[in-house]
């Protein structure tokens, strides 16, 4: 299925100081992280280090945490390994601007709290979320203007637009949603985004991954769909 969105987020970004500590980059197949009290292993995407070791890769951590709003806490970010080894060597305390780039975290209560889930199954916990996204125009839907002004006041030290939300699948194992963007760079230009993002549930703890890429107009989410689905699948088998 070929999705094709008409999306535009402006995005100007303050920065201020990492609230979030990532360890040195690596391309470890997964890792051991320590969520509300439980251990869960999550895979990370194969090719992709870890970033946070550098004053401009942590520009780009903020950047993005700042974009994602308080409704969730960034547990790692990955960039092409090329790409960091690259940015280290060249130029460690410019921006990181990168083509491509996946978002692991964990989404917070109301209140900005990590809470575990009780009693509740994975399969219960995506038919439920995929319920209240068809309801609540608040949570994943940017269509309408109150949507958006909602979105606006979550995020902090941005100017926040997004429209065009679209939910891809939903199974046993996570609910599947895409979303389209427009970044205003530093340098005056605008650069399209497109993401594909899961949510799904691991030892009761609620982890999203977000896939991100710079499009051209005409590129689809398909290959970042079938990257993030094989990351879910993994992390769903490696924590039953």
């Amino acid at each position: 299925m070929t999705i094709r969105l008409n999306v535009r987020l402006l995005l100007f970004v303050r920065f201020a100081s990492i609230a979030i500590a990532l360890t040195a980059a690596t391309d470890a197949h997964s890792e051991q992280y320590t969520v509300g009290g439980r251990s869960i292993e999550l895979p990370s995407p194969q090719g992709y280090c870890k970033i946070g070791e550098t004053p401009g890769e942590q520009k780009f951590v903020e950047l993005t945490a700042k974009a994602t709003g308080p409704s969730s806490s960034i547990l790692a970010l990955f960039l092409r390994c090329e790409e960091v080894a690259e940015w280290r060597k060249n130029a460690p305390s410019e921006l990181v601007s990168s083509s491509d780039w996946v978002v692991l975290g964990v989404i917070l209560d109301r209140d900005g709290q990590l809470r575990p889930m009780e009693g509740v199954s994975r399969k219960e916990f995506v038919r439920t979320l995929g319920s209240a996204m068809s309801k609540d125009p608040t949570l994943f839907s940017r269509t309408n203007a109150d949507a958006q002004i909602r979105l606006n006041s979550l995020v902090t030290g941005a100017d926040f637009r997004m429209m065009g939300t679209q939910v891809l699948k939903a199974d046993d194992e996570a609910i599947y949603f895409i979303l389209g963007s427009e970044i205003l760079a530093d340098n005056g230009e605008h650069r399209r985004v497109i993401a594909v993002s899961a949510i799904t549930l691991l030892k009761g703890v609620r982890i999203v991954y977000g896939n991100y890429r710079q499009v051209n107009p005409s590129q689809n989410g398909n290959a970042l769909f079938g990257k993030t689905d094989a990351l879910v699948h993994a992390a769903v088998q490696a924590n039953p």
